[in-house]
Formats: C-alpha cells, structure tokens, sequence
C-alpha cells in the first residue's frame, strides 16, 4: 500500500467512527491529524514516549474501549477479559 493511501485509509476509519456515532466530525479529524503527525515518530521509534505518556494514553485507551463496548448494541462481541 502507498503511503498516501495509508493516510486515506486512516482518515476515512476515523471518518467512519464518526459517522457510526461513535463521535463528532471534528473530533475524528483532530484524530486523523494525530495519527498524521506522530506517524513517522512512532514508526522509526523517533519519539519513545516517556512512562507518564505511555500510562496516560493506555489509560485513555481502556476508557475509549469502555465507552464503545457499554454504548454499543452488541457488547457481546468484544473478546476482552475486562
């Protein structure tokens, strides 16, 4: 895949979750530029994140995951232990 179509694809996934409900426009563009801007950092380990980034943003993670499993019409389907 080219990299251009990595970036397309990405954003059309965040576009997708809004349009799904999952959240606002606004808020999944804000998450394409994110991906978009820390892409290159994080794929050539450019800019490791420190202990207290790495804590918060798995702390978001399983917050997000909360969100979507106990606003979602089949919570069954998620296979995590929590």
């Amino acid at each position: 895949m080219a990299p251009e179509e990595i970036i397309s694809s990405h954003r059309r996934l965040y576009q997708r979750g809004a349009q799904a409900g999952l959240y606002d426009d606004r808020f999944g563009e804000e998450l394409a530029d994110l991906w978009n801007q820390n892409r290159t950092k994080t794929y050539y380990r450019l800019g490791i994140a420190t202990k207290e980034q790495a804590e918060s943003i798995h702390q978001f993670a399983t917050n997000f995951h909360q969100h979507l499993v106990s606003t979602s019409r089949v919570k069954y389907e998620c296979i995590c232990e929590s």
